[in-house]
């Protein structure tokens, strides 16, 4: 793949989140995708949100605890980092100046962004969402209820001039992004590229529930995140417990 943002290989994929707390679904994510990719990228970048703006900030662990979840496991798994740039800006932490501070650092390089196919139809609810592909390649995950036709039904409504090109892997589609730009018709950004790689169901807030409850984590959270929710329970419990009592009252 040849564009505005890169050569062929060398590049870096950003998989952001509140990681609330980090759990196998995420890691497993990211190595699927780290492989697909294989010498396009890097290195994939697991980026934990500091304010999520999308999100309550209540019930959300520290940032510092969260990121070091991240590092313990990241720190085993080749090819996959954790980048704690959000942590250095103050205010809510949206995705386009995470993107464009990553592009002022590294210009010559591909980027490519990763979201879920629900994050990606609810892209232009988001801060200067439609923009995104400026800065980057978007790389979408569909669901496993996801049909293709509906992502590509939603590519076409957020950029109706979007055209298919050659996809980015073997059974996957990909879309060249076009959009107005001043005096100069029609201009063309970066990639959305549709990958179906398997993708954990797990929730970050049936894992909190379970938690506080006493019941078995394993097999959802890996064994070093366990390990610090249990060395930390008194500022885990500060943190999660207020928010799950009211999600609790507010059900009765």
């Amino acid at each position: 793949m040849t564009s505005a943002y890169g050569r062929d290989a060398g590049g870096r994929a950003i998989l952001g989140g509140s990681f609330n707390p980090p759990h196998i679904g995420h890691f497993r994510l990211a190595i699927e995708i780290r492989e697909a990719l294989g010498d396009r990228i890097r290195d994939l970048a697991l980026l934990p949100c500091a304010m999520p703006p999308h999100k309550a900030a209540e019930g959300l662990l520290p940032f510092e605890l969260r990121a070091r979840m991240v590092e313990s496991v990241a720190r085993h798994l080749p090819g996959i980092v954790c980048d704690r740039r959000e942590a250095l800006r103050r205010g809510p932490s949206y995705t386009w100046d995470t993107l464009r501070a990553i592009r002022e650092t590294r210009p010559d390089e591909p980027v490519f962004f990763i979201l879920g196919s629900k994050d990606y139809e609810m892209l232009d609810s988001w801060h200067r969402g439609v923009r995104l592909p400026e800065l980057c390649h978007l790389l979408v995950v569909p669901r496993a209820s996801a049909a293709d036709a509906e992502v590509a039904a939603a590519t076409r409504r957020l950029w109706p001039d979007a055209r298919e090109t050659d996809a980015l892997l073997p059974g996957g589609k990909s879309f060249r992004i076009c959009a107005p730009a001043a005096g100069e018709g029609r201009q063309t950004f970066g990639l959305v590229h549709f990958l179906h790689i398997p993708w954990l169901p797990i929730s970050a807030s049936d894992i909190r529930r379970r938690w506080l409850a006493g019941l078995n984590t394993d097999f959802l959270l890996p064994k070093t995140v366990a390990d610090i929710l249990r060395e930390q329970e008194s500022e885990v419990l500060k943190h999660w417990q207020t928010t799950e009592h009211k999600h609790a009252d507010n059900a009765t």
